[in-house]
């Protein structure tokens, strides 16, 4: 019997053996004869449909051909939607000409692969597992371009980079057209409740820079109400690139179909996008049905549709119904532009091929300007404390956090600062203590300038010192009075951002016909055209950016004297391109010079006080000058210029007379009763609505409440 069990055991071993041995013979996948054999279409090389078979159907070059090739959706490291993202096995993408939307897309640059969506201010989205890949689409840091801002946003690259900026247009959600060649043209948006009109404020500027800040005014005023309104429904069948799934509403939401793929059948799929709010990256979504797959069948767009943060129903399929996406092989017709058509094969910066950039690579420069420091008695008074110090923070301290967050910011220190060596005096003959210099640096200024009718009101000595103390603060730039004739003829440069900025400033003369010492002429610089000529050329030569800073005209006027038109005539002849005045006390007009093709200077006459004691209401009103400086491959221009109006606000009674800084806007009648300058003036007391009508008189279109 166990014999007969031993036997037994060998002949199962036996069998199992050969059992295993037959298992491996036989090839790993199964009989081929039997396999049906379909080839996956695919893009060749030149975009064209074709029956090739897919890189996940095709066996691996390498030696150990017993192991196939895993597909995978994703090409980690691909930079572009197009190379990043792969198509399901048996389809291709679409073919679209190099002008058509859909290839704009899929040349858009992408951040590495893992990357993370990142907020406005730095901080990462709440959910991360909603991005399939992440848009290197720079959004700012400003909360403005949320969900249907990137839609707009797209279209308008999309128009930018083929030189069609006619079709650059959104209505806000008031049924206001905003059009991109007006803003261009040097129009801007005047803003009054719910009214909104065109106001002619600056000149022809086409550069990128300005682009994108016409895109952020579009973005604080339009959003899913007004997108919704220029749309019109479509069918699933028709779903192209730059197709919406629109929600109209507070809050609403949009999603932007990137991209489309079909197989041999006629089966489409898609990939869809999304910003959201808080504004944050515009990244490319994946589908919660298989979230390993970003892609949306069109037999999986059903209604009501999810997608990874919101559900979107019947009816909120649709298109922009101005924007003219083509059908698959048909090119964008650049006789439908009604301008810049000649630019669409290359002269106009391509944004597919650098990630929404330009060939002008730029850099810019945030300059603020105020007019006359101008310390009288009373001022100095206001900042004597108990125990006999001075301190002037009070002044400017409701001001301090704009002038700060300027990258440059320049006074007109109309005084000289003498400081104890002299009796503290206003009035006609000045002279502050260099505690108001203090005062100045703490409220963020940059840039001093120093020559006017009053710096030789103490003589010599007075320079000497205001210099000495400025030599302390080395930080600080200081204009128009100099140690040594070396340093009178040297120009001044500033230099922020890449950018150099050569700054230059005169005086028309000093009080009672004194004049410097033949010895030391180099003390102040006064108005002389042939040397100011040498000057300029010098700085041309050295800077990027030439702004002169002249002290001129006539007090108490609101309007240039023909001496004043002159000079800035003399100054465009010679190349400069900012001129920023100072001494008539009351604000001037703002204006652009132009008579050269390539050339434009932009003139404040006079910014007026910026604090004072003077003793007419007129007098109270001052200007603070705003110009965005730019510089890119063809130079260095003024991108953004605007002046706001301000009011020095004094009260007679308190030991510091309640001086403060107000812009206009900020003001109100209640303050304007209080106002000391109402007790002193001959010409009527302050009023707010006086205030603003004379800014409105003055600066014209220029103004701005």
């Amino acid at each position: 019997m166990n014999y007969n069990k031993n036997l037994f055991l060998k002949k199962v071993f036996l069998c199992v053996l050969m059992s295993v041995t037959l298992l491996l013979l036989l090839p790993l996948g199964g009989n081929d004869s039997k396999k049906k054999e379909s080839p996956n279409i695919v893009n060749d090389k030149d975009g064209k449909l074709t029956g090739k078979p897919s890189a996940s159907d095709t066996p691996s070059s390498d030696e150990e051909t017993t192991t196939s090739n895993v597909f995978s959706y994703y090409n980690n490291d691909g930079s572009t939607m197009e190379s990043r993202i792969n198509v399901p096995t048996g389809f291709a993408r679409v073919p679209s000409d190099q002008k058509e939307l859909t290839t704009f897309l899929r040349n858009l640059k992408l951040k590495p692969s893992g990357s993370k969506v990142m907020l406005y201010n730095g901080e990462e989205k709440g959910n991360q597992d909603a991005q399939a890949a992440v848009f290197a689409l720079p959004i700012g840091n400003k909360n403005l371009q949320q969900c249907a801002d990137s839609a707009i946003r797209i279209y308008a690259e999309y128009y930018w980079s083929i030189g069609a900026y006619d079709k650059i247009s959104f209505h806000l959600t008031n049924g206001f057209l905003m059009e991109y060649t007006k803003w261009r043209s040097g129009y801007r948006l005047k803003v009054s409740g719910n009214n909104v009109s065109w106001n002619k404020s600056t000149s022809y500027d086409d550069s990128y820079e300005q682009f994108r800040n016409y895109l952020n005014q579009v973005f604080n005023y339009a959003g899913t109400l007004s997108l919704s309104k220029e749309c019109s429904p479509i069918a699933i069948k028709d779903i192209q690139p730059g197709d919406l799934f629109l929600k109209g509403g507070s809050p609403g939401h949009c999603v932007v179909v990137v991209d489309e793929a079909i197989d041999k059948n006629g089966e489409h799929c898609f990939l869809l996008a999304q910003g959201y709010m808080p504004a944050q990256d515009f990244h490319i979504l994946k589908n919660p049905l298989h979230p390993e797959n970003p892609w949306y069948y069109e037999k999986e767009i059903t209604f009501p549709l999810s997608t990874p943060q919101y559900g979107f129903y019947e009816g909120s399929l649709v298109r922009w119904r101005d924007f003219s996406i083509n059908k698959s092989g048909v090119t964008l017709d650049p006789s439908s532009f009604s301008e810049n058509t000649d630019n669409v094969t290359g002269a106009v910066p391509v944004v597919s091929t650098n990630v929404i950039s330009t060939t002008k690579k730029s850099s810019s420069v945030t300059l603020l300007a105020v007019g006359d420091n101008l310390i009288h008695i009373q001022i100095i008074d206001s900042g004597k404390k108990k125990n006999g110090t001075y301190n002037y923070d009070h002044l400017y301290s409701r001001l301090a956090k704009e002038v700060s967050a300027a990258d440059i910011a320049v006074i007109n220190q109309e005084t000289i600062l003498g400081g104890k060596d002299f009796p503290y005096t206003g009035y006609p003959s000045f002279n502050s203590p260099t505690e108001i210099g203090d005062a100045v640096i703490k409220a963020g200024f940059d840039v001093v300038l120093q020559a006017s009718n009053h710096t030789f009101d103490k003589g010599v000595k007075a320079v000497e010192n205001t210099l000495a103390y400025w030599k302390k603060h080395p930080k600080i730039t200081v204009l128009g009075i100099n140690s040594s004739q070396k340093e009178r003829d040297q120009i001044d440069i500033v230099e922020k951002n890449g950018i150099k900025i050569a700054m230059l400033n005169y005086t028309f003369g000093l009080n009672g016909g004194k004049t410097a010492p033949k010895n030391k002429s180099y003390l102040v610089n006064i108005i002389d055209k042939k040397k100011m000529a040498a000057d300029i050329k010098k700085a041309e030569s050295l800077a990027d950016f030439t702004i002169v800073f002249p002290h001129w005209g006539t007090e108490y006027t609101y309007n240039p004297t023909k001496t004043q038109k002159d000079l800035a005539q003399f100054f465009y002849n010679n190349g400069v391109d900012l001129v920023i005045g100072a001494h008539p006390h009351v604000i001037e007009p703002v204006q652009w010079i132009k008579s050269k093709p390539n050339h434009s200077m932009l003139v404040y006459y006079s910014l007026g006080n910026f604090i004072s004691y003077q003793r007419e209401a007129p007098r109270m009103l001052g200007g603070m000058a705003k110009i965005t400086l730019t510089k890119d491959s063809s130079g260095t221009h003024i991108t953004n210029s605007s002046i706001t109006p301000i009011v020095t606000h004094y009260e007679n009674g308190p030991a510091n007379f309640n001086y403060a800084l107000y812009k206009l806007k900020d003001y109100n009648e209640t303050l304007a009763k209080r106002h000391g300058v109402s007790e002193l003036a001959k010409q009527g007391a302050l009023s707010y609505k006086k205030l603003c009508d004379l800014a409105k008189q003055v600066l014209g279109t220029w103004y701005q409440p």
